[in-house]
């Protein structure tokens, strides 16, 4: 099942800093500018992102490519 995280969350992008890692945690999301598919960045149930850049799963995440990848916060609506 597919499910929508636009629906339930309100999300608003990070900034980045070069050079450094991608932020996580548990309200930290990433947007595939690729599809515009949303995963978390610590997914702990099976997630994939429409393209396949993104895939998730047991609170880790491995990203194809790092350049196609937006962290956003997500807030409950």
């Amino acid at each position: 099942m597919k499910l929508d995280l636009r629906k339930i969350y309100k999300f608003e992008a990070l900034e980045l800093v070069v050079g450094a890692a991608l932020p996580s945690g548990g309200d930290v999301f990433y947007e595939c500018t690729k599809c515009k598919s949303v995963v978390s960045s610590v997914p702990y149930t099976p997630a994939e992102c429409e393209c396949g850049n993104l895939k998730g799963n047991k609170g880790s995440i491995k990203i194809g490519d790092p350049s196609l990848v937006k962290p956003v916060r997500g807030r409950l609506k």
